[in-house]
Formats: structure tokens, sequence, C-alpha cells
């Protein structure tokens, strides 16, 4: 025999999803719980007829039982004579409390109602239903999701409800045991509790309590704290009723930070996060209450506040500054709005559009006081959510100030960032704050990197400060790729931080004041203070205090000035770079920030840029979009891809040595061929310098060399460029565009010229292959070999490189000087000419040599006659 079994206190969606269950399983038997809600019971008094239940106390065939099905709940009521170990089927939308045990099957899912669950298979599976049917099931629905007003309704619940509508459901039946009317009982309850309530503000949340005592017992209880909580603006409220045989206790919760369900569950009683009920017997009022605030005290997640979404740091203007002075600057900051300073206070905001509308009607001599919103209107960190709308309600300021407890001003939160805070706590769908793992840290930077990272967090936290791992690292590690150049930004003062750790730990500290910056070395010593070993450390870490640039003219190096993490994450080059990984306080640890949708562009391997300005701003980005591209075969998104092409003008003004720097980095890179590619194609090296190409038989050479090359001993860095330049013209002038020096720059031209030259060196004499080779540098040498894909070529420069300019006569200037012959340039034509015998094999031993000596001093003395 198989039965299906709900909760006790039974509501609308526990009867109705035992309804559902028997609809798809008709040779199951639903047995009611021995208790309903009061609206429940009215319901089935006046249809028990129509439906399928059996009564609680009607079940007496307990050892017959041989599977469940248990909906709404986790936990089975204890049925008389029903065998142990049971094979049971659990149907729950709410998560799951607890590990199944070897006999139970799970299928729950995160939506309003248990019912949505059942009705979605009843679709499926084409079952029919009649009107009574239909309407017992949407009321199970519009039950548990408050009419679909709770923040846990998903489309599933308006969808499965929808199509009941189509099955007949009636709704004027679901509103008349939704939203009865209140007897004359509940009338009079609704007033006492109405004047007996206790309000209270807990880490952000109001909560109210409210309390009755009655002399007989009422059913409804729950009805009449709906229509409470329509009144009483709370966040959560709870009601208690004593009545002469136990405590009835109701909460409801409009937050997830109060969990409605686990205040009803401290009493054994049930529910879910927005409604809950139980009854207690043998205590009194004031005792529950006293726990319930214990509880909430202790377990109320913090309510999000200001300082949650503002940004720190913040660019004020000055009452007295003139406005067509000033708007130029406001415009390449960017912002919406700037708080007004006169004497060290603030007020009122000057927005953009008043600024620019100032300047349109010809207003240029007007101040900043002429033209701005005038207040003092400002937040503190600690002030709720709700205050903030408040104040932007009233004040019609987009922009609110934000002052610590002296009246200072330390940042600034706007409506963006309200509608980003509204977009993360009313999501389109249910989503979890992202979150990296401690062991997927692990994995891929190793067990002591990520023990270094969190004695990092632990230290930061110690010293009162927010500190985040950022940018590379963050983004390899979620694309599991090994990266030990790790950076950490603080919410306060960096160089402070790494001075307090060379003080506890030692090593050395190299501090850049102006940028905020501090990097900490790391010796033997520290890798022993902090117990970790040495060689598996990186060299340093960088720590920086949270900036934000601000470029005073494109393609300037940018001013700098104090903020918090998001702004300072948004001074970087793309989103997948903008991540961030909070560390302190250790409450939020491995929290992933992204406020760009970094994340996104990961899972859809694009290169995408923050702004539309920003190649603007730094045109070295555009390189680096290559790097990036080709080093994680990414693409760049098409609209960062027309950006860089409005933007490729800017490449004439960035200097010389940044430019070289980032074509290092992509010539140095694992894929570089492909950067190659990527840079002619979109006409790049042309923006570089008008003479500077890659053809496509340049970018083949470089393949070459990438894939083979002579094992001689060479500078890398300079070889790439003769092989780049080597086919040029105007080398010199594309040399002195990227700074190199002149050492360089001639010996790449000598590259260039004698590769034109390579014909010489495929069948002449080796002396003169050495008389054209012989002040050619290693760089050169193996650019010739690239260059030129003729054995004989290739042969002749190996055999210059390793034997022929190492070709010495055993004659050299003593011998000459013994011989008679006094200092003069014919010692080197001597020399040579006996060096180039040697080479081209006309003498091959010290005879012959002689012989030649004597021959060419004769000459040189019949030349003198």
């Amino acid at each position: 025999m198989k039965i299906i079994l709900s909760h006790d206190h039974a509501d609308f969606d526990a009867v109705a999803s035992m309804l559902a269950a028997w609809k798809i399983n008709p040779d199951a038997t639903p047995i009611l719980p021995p208790k309903q809600h009061s609206s429940v019971q009215e319901f089935l008094t006046l249809y028990r007829n129509g439906l399928p239940f059996v009564r609680w106390d009607d079940f007496k065939d307990g050892a017959s039982v041989t599977h469940i099905t248990l909906t709404d709940t986790q936990d089975i009521l204890s049925l008389r004579k029903l065998p142990k170990n049971l094979p049971t089927h659990i149907i729950e939308h709410h998560p799951q409390e607890r590990e199944m045990l070897e006999n139970e099957t799970w299928s729950g899912e995160k939506v309003g109602a248990a019912t949505t669950i059942l009705v979605e298979q009843i679709k499926q599976e084409e079952i029919s239903l009649n009107t009574l049917e239909a309407t017992l099931l949407a009321l199970g629905i519009y039950a548990d999701t408050g009419m679909m007003t709770y923040g846990g309704t998903t489309p599933r619940d308006i969808h499965a409800a929808a199509w009941l509508l189509e099955q007949g459901a009636v709704l004027d039946t679901v509103q008349r045991f939704l939203a009865a009317p209140l007897n004359t009982e509940q009338q009079a309850l609704f007033q006492t509790l109405l004047h007996h309530t206790d309000d209270r503000e807990i880490k952000g949340y109001d909560i109210t309590l409210c309390t009755a005592q009655v002399q007989e017992r009422i059913d409804g209880i729950n009805t009449v704290t709906g229509r409470l909580r329509d009144i009483l603006d709370a966040d959560a409220l709870i009601v208690l009723v004593q009545m002469p045989d136990h405590v009835q206790l109701v909460a409801r919760s409009k937050v997830d930070a109060v969990h409605a369900g686990d205040i009803a569950r401290l009493f054994d009683g049930g529910g879910h996060p927005r409604a809950s009920a139980a009854a207690m017997n043998n205590v009194t009022i004031k005792q529950i209450s006293q726990q319930i605030w214990d509880y909430l005290r202790d377990n109320i997640k913090p309510a999000v506040r200001v300082e949650h979404i503002m940004s720190f740091g913040v660019q004020k203007v000055i009452a007295d500054e003139i406005i067509s002075d000033l708007v130029p600057r406001l415009r390449r900051i960017g912002h919406e709005g700037y708080p007004v300073i006169d004497n060290g206070e603030i007020v009122g905001l000057l927005t953009m559009r008043d600024a620019d509308k100032a300047l349109e009607h010809g207003l240029h001599k007007s101040t900043v006081r002429d033209v701005m919103l005038a207040g003092d209107i400002t937040l503190n960190p600690e002030d709720p959510i709700a205050l903030l709308e408040e104040k932007m309600v009233d004040s019609g300021w987009g922009q609110i100030p934000v002052v610590n407890f002296r009246d200072d001003l330390i940042g600034i939160v706007t409506r963006t960032d309200l509608i980003k805070h509204w977009g993360n706590t009313h999501p389109a769908q249910t989503i979890e704050q992202p979150k990296i793992s401690a062991d997927n840290i692990q994995g891929v930077l190793g067990e002591n990197i990520l023990a270094l990272i969190k004695k990092m967090g632990t230290l930061a936290q110690e010293a009162d400060m927010t500190m985040y791992m950022v940018g590379g690292v963050v983004r390899d590690i979620l694309l599991q790729r090994p990266n030990d150049d790790i950076d950490f930004v603080l919410e306060g003062n960096a160089i402070s931080f790494a001075t307090g750790l060379q003080m506890q730990f030692g090593g050395k500290i190299h501090t850049h004041e102006p940028f905020g910056t501090a990097t900490w070395f790391i010796d033997e010593a520290v890798a022993s203070a902090l117990n970790l070993p040495f060689e598996a450390l990186p060299d340093h870490l960088d720590f920086t205090t949270a900036r934000s640039e601000l470029y005073e003219h494109p393609t300037a190096l940018p001013t700098v000035y104090r903020s918090g993490i998001k702004l300072d994450l948004r001074r970087r080059d793309f989103t997948i770079n903008a991540l961030a990984v909070q560390l302190s306080p250790i409450s939020q640890q491995w929290r992933i920030l992204d406020f760009y949708g970094g994340l996104a562009d990961l899972d859809n391997q694009q290169i995408r840029v923050l702004h539309s300005l920003s190649f603007v701003d730094d045109p070295t980005r555009i390189l680096r979009a290559i790097r990036f591209a080709t080093r994680l075969n990414f693409n760049i998104e098409s609209r960062t891809l027309e950006l860089i092409k409005g933007a490729l003008p800017m490449m004439g003004r960035i200097t010389g040595e940044r430019l070289r720097k980032e074509l290092n980095l992509i010539l140095e890179e694992e894929h570089a061929i492909n950067s190659l590619k990527y840079l002619e194609r979109y006409d790049i090296p042309q923006h570089i310098h008008p003479n500077f190409e890659l053809s496509d038989n340049t970018i083949h050479v470089f393949e070459r060399y990438l894939a083979s090359h002579p094992q001689w001993q060479i500078d890398n860095e300079k070889l790439v460029w003769h092989i780049l330049f080597a086919p040029l013209e105007h080398i010199v002038n594309i040399c002195e565009r990227l700074l190199f020096n002149q050492q360089t720059c001639r010996a790449i031209v000598q590259t260039s010229q004698l590769l034109q030259r390579s014909s010489d060196l495929e069948a002449g004499k080796p002396s003169k292959i050495v008389n054209l080779l012989r002040h050619a540098t290693d760089d050169t040498l193996v650019a010739l070999w690239l260059w030129c894909d003729n054995t004989d070529i290739r042969q002749n420069i190996e055999h210059y490189h390793d034997t022929w300019q190492h070709m010495i006569p055993t004659v050299d200037g003593n011998t000459l000087k013994e011989r008679g012959l006094k200092p003069s340039p014919h010692y080197r034509t001597i020399l040579e000419t006996i060096r180039d015998a040697w080479l081209d094999g006309v003498i091959n031993n010290s005879r012959e040599e002689d012989a030649l000596l004597n021959r060419l001093i004769m000459e040189l003395d019949d030349d003198s006659a």
C-alpha cells in the first residue's frame, strides 16, 4: 500500500501538493495531517466529498504501507504501526536540511510552492483536472507565494498558476479563502495585537513583536497576522497569542535575513523563509518573547547599509570656482554629480547637467554656487538603504555625499549604486553571491600560497582594513591557470599595512607614495616568520591603496586619488581583469566582486573593455587586448573592436618606451604569432610608425624562429626586432620612434643591409663571407639565418659563427716587428691577407704561411722601392 503525507498544521500548499501527488499516483492514498489551518479546514469542510483525502484518525492500516510520498516537508509524521525505513520519496521546495537516508529519494527544487513542482509534472503528463482540483492546486501556489508577491516567487509558479486557470481554477474561490474577512473574535484579537507591539531595530532591520492573551481558543491567527503585516511597516512580524491551552506563534518576514521558518523551528514548529507557525505548551509569552529576541540578535545577518554600496573617495568642487574653468576637468572625470564645498562644509551638489546648461546659456563666468543644487544633504556609512531612498526622493539628488562621524566627506553614493543594489536583491532569477572556494585556490596556486593569502586576510582584519585580491591572479584562478603575481588592494593605507608587515615579519618594502603602493619582498627570514617554506612563496607581494584615476588629457599618465574597491576596479583595462576576491573581514572571505560583468565574459571567452573612452585614455590597452586575447584564446568583443579602431590615431601620442614595452610583452607570449596576425589585421603597426608593417613573409619568418633556430647565445628581446625590422625601409626612424638606443639601432640596420646582400653569402669564398659578416652581432647572424631559407647560406652563416670568425694566423704583429717591419697600416693588410689565405685554403700549414709572409714582405719592399 502506498500513502501520501505532508506536515502537521497543514496549509494550502501542503494539502494541494498531496492532491497533486495523488493525481500523478492515483493508487496512493493521501492522508490529511491531524491539524490544518482554519482556512484549509473550512475549504475541506465544504469540498471534502469531491477530494480523495482520508482523515488521519480514519487511517488504521499503517502496517501494510510499502511506500511513502512526502510533500512540502522533510519529516514524516508518526503514524500508528508504520514500519521503519520504508522507501520514501520527498517532494519539497525548501532547501535540503539534512542528509538523505538510504531509503529516501529527493525531488526538491527552489520554487515558491511545492505544488508548482507537481503541477508541472501533471501538465507534462497531460493529466486532466476538474475545476475543484484545479482550484485547490491554485490555492496551494497562491498561498505559499503570498499571491505571487513573496521574494521567493519564480516564473515557474506564475506559469503553473496560469495553466491551472486554463484548467478551470476559480480565482474568486482563491480570493475568498486567502483573504477572508475577519470574524468578531479575530477583529478583537487584531485590535489587541495592534496595541501591544514591541518594535526593535536589529542590525538594520525593523522587527515587530505583537502579543495578546485570550480566554478562548481562536482560529485563523495567521489571517489576523496577514492583516497586521499589511498595516505595520516591519521587515519581520511575529505574533504570539496566549490561549488557555497553549501559545500560538505566527511569523511573517519580508527579508531573507530574517528566516521565519527558523524562528518557528525554535519551538518545534515549521514553515519557510517568509511564513511559519508553531504551538507551545507550558510556557509564557514573556519566556518565548525573550528567546525570540535573543535568537534574532544573534542570528540576523546585518542589513545592507550605505557603506556596502557607496564609493569611498570622491571628487568635489569649491563653491566659488568658475563654471567654464571647471567643466573640462569634470567631463574628463565623467561623474554625474559633485559635492560642493564651502569652508570645509557641504553646501550643495553640482550636476553635469546643470553645469552644461549654464554654459549653453552663456553663463561662462558663473560660479558653482550660482548653478548648484543647494543643501547640506548627507548620509553616514551606517545609514540603512531605506534612508538613502528617502533622501533621494525628498531632495531629488541623484548623488548623496557620505560623511563620517566628524562630518568629513569620505565618499558618495549614487542612484546607479542604488539601482545595482536593487538588482542584486531583486534578481530576475534567484542567484547566489558568487564565491571562489579555498580548494580552488589551493588547486591552482598550492597550499602554501593559500596559507599566505589567508594570513594576509587575517592580518588585514586585525588592522581593521578591508582587503581584496585583485586582477590577473583572480582571473587565472577562475581559469585554472598558474599565476604567482599576487596583487592586494586595501580600503585603507596600503603603505601603512606593508610597513606593519615588515615590522612584524621582516623583509624589505619599496613604497611609492603618489600611487599609494607598496611592494613587500619575501626572503628566507620572512618565510620562516610566516612558518611557510621559502621556495614555495613568491619573491614579493604588491599592496595598493584603493584608488581611482583621472586622465588630464588622452594618453597622459593618470592623476590618482583615493577611492573604494568599486572605483579601483573601474580603472582596470578589461572586465576579466576587474574582478576581486574579498579576503577581509573574514565573514566575507572568498566573495567575488564583479561590478562590470567579468565573470560572464570569462564564461563567454571574450575581451571586453570597461568603458568607451578606455582606449582614448590609454591606447596601450589596444596592445594589451591583443595580448590577452591570444594568451587566453579569447575573442575581442565586437564593440571593443570598434573602439580599438576608433582609437588607433591615438597610438601616435604614446611614448616609444611604453609602446616598446607592451610590444615586447606581446612577443614574449607563447602564442605571439597570433598576436602579430592580430596587429597586422587591424593596421596597428602602421599607427605606431607609417613604415612599420608586418608582411605575411615577416610573420612566416617569425613563426620559423619560434619553431627552431641555431642554439647560439643571443638576446631574444633584441633578436625579435632584428627579425621584424630586417625587410623594412627607414629603420632608423622606426627605431627612434620606439626609443631604441643607437647601438641596437645600428645592429638592426646592419641586419637589414646584410639581408639585401644575402646572395653574396651563398657561393662566395670563406674570406669574402668573413669580411661581410665580421661586424655582425649574434642577433644579426640568427636573423639572417632565419630570413635566408637557403641551405648553402645557412651553412656558411653557421661556419662563420662556429669556425671562420675564430680563424687567427700563427703570425702576429710581433712576428712582423721581428722581421724588421715598422708598425704601420701594412700590418693589418698583411695579417688579413694571411688569414684569408688560411680561410680559402691557399695555405694549410706553417711552412706555407711563412712562405706567404716572405712574399708579402718582398712585395712591400718592392712597392717601397
